[in-house]
């Protein structure tokens, strides 16, 4: 063999053996990631199986979340220091304590299984965070949860259904609501994602989480009124709501106008209409915050006008209806 080929063929191993090795690398830096998240958390697969049948007896089985789920809801709800998180049906308390421990939250969780609590304030206990974590044995339905920031469940699909109407009566609009598995109806989610992991028996799995802003109530009659080419006009808006979507019309002496780019997150909205002023065609486009019955922000003119920026105030003349379930556009 001559000296060259003997060189190309060390090289080409020496090569070979170092992407190997890269390789390697990178698995295992994927792996002690993974493990870095649950670092120092004592929650497993098998975390408070000796309870399960329990949990039997009642509407929902005891099913511990993965870790990898209880990690991407969290940073799915968006959760950050001094949140408050409850979570609606909490088994071994792993959603909370997480939360508290990694997150900096604050909360409490409820479960029927008294075990299954017992079992969480001992493991909060552990972790250090029993002065910022509270587990009870509670009533779902039965559960204050107004003060929430975040809401977290992995109940039934029939348990959703059933929770909706309280979660959108006594939530504040703007609270962030996270579910693992099942989705709520008719009620679409503001967004969702897949998430695939690995069992302890190696095989792969995959879980849906679907995520949604507590809307505000908006529907109802609204007037304002602006200055514009000509001299100041008054609107009139009926706005119709189904959860987070909005449409509707604003009338004013010109005529009727179709509210255009409607949307509706938490307590904000925006919407833009274009309507006629000393015969041009004015584009406005608002954005604001609810309050109750009063809607405070800007409206941008432009179009058939020197671009400008307004304070914008609405008032609501008339709800239509306080029900929870609002009805279909």
């Amino acid at each position: 063999m001559s000296e060259k080929l003997l060189r190309n063929l060390v090289g080409g191993v020496w090569r070979s053996t170092v992407l190997l090795v890269g390789i390697a690398m990178v698995l295992a830096a994927l792996v002690c990631s993974v493990d870095a998240q649950n670092a120092g958390l004592p929650f497993s697969a098998d975390s408070g199986a000796e309870f399960a049948d329990e949990s039997d007896k009642f509407d929902v089985p005891y099913v511990p979340t993965p870790m990898e789920v209880v990690n991407a809801m969290l940073t799915m709800g968006s959760v950050r220091p001094n949140d408050f998180l409850i979570d609606l049906g909490s088994g071994d308390g792993r959603i909370v304590i997480t939360a508290a421990k990694k997150f900096g939250a604050r909360g409490f969780g409820v479960d029927l299984n008294e075990k299954l609590v017992e079992l969480s304030k001992q493991y909060a206990e552990d972790e250090g965070v029993a002065g910022r974590t509270a587990f009870y044995v509670q009533d779902i339905f039965m559960t204050d949860i107004s003060r929430a920031d975040v809401i977290t469940m992995y109940l039934l699909q029939e348990i959703n259904l059933q929770l909706r109407p309280k979660l959108l009566s006594d939530l504040r609009p703007g609270t962030r609501v996270v579910s693992h598995d099942w989705h709520m109806g008719e009620w679409r989610p503001d967004k969702s994602m897949i998430i695939e992991y690995e069992t302890k028996d190696q095989d792969r799995q995959e879980s849906i989480l679907y995520h949604w802003i507590i809307p505000a109530k908006v529907a109802g009659r609204w007037r304002w009124s602006l200055p514009m080419p000509g001299g100041e006009q008054r609107f009139d808006a009926e706005l119709n709501q189904h959860f987070q979507d909005i449409a509707g019309v604003a009338k004013n002496e010109k005529g009727t106008w179709r509210l255009l780019d409607a949307t509706l997150r938490g307590d904000r909205i925006s919407f833009s209409l274009v309507s006629e002023a000393d015969d041009r065609m004015i584009r406005q486009g608002y954005e604001g915050r609810i309050n109750g019955d009063a809607i405070e922000g800007t409206v941008k003119l432009s179009g058939g006008v020197k671009e400008s920026q307004l304070q914008w105030r609405a008032s609501r003349t008339k709800a239509k209806g306080e029900r929870a379930e609002p009805r279909k556009l």
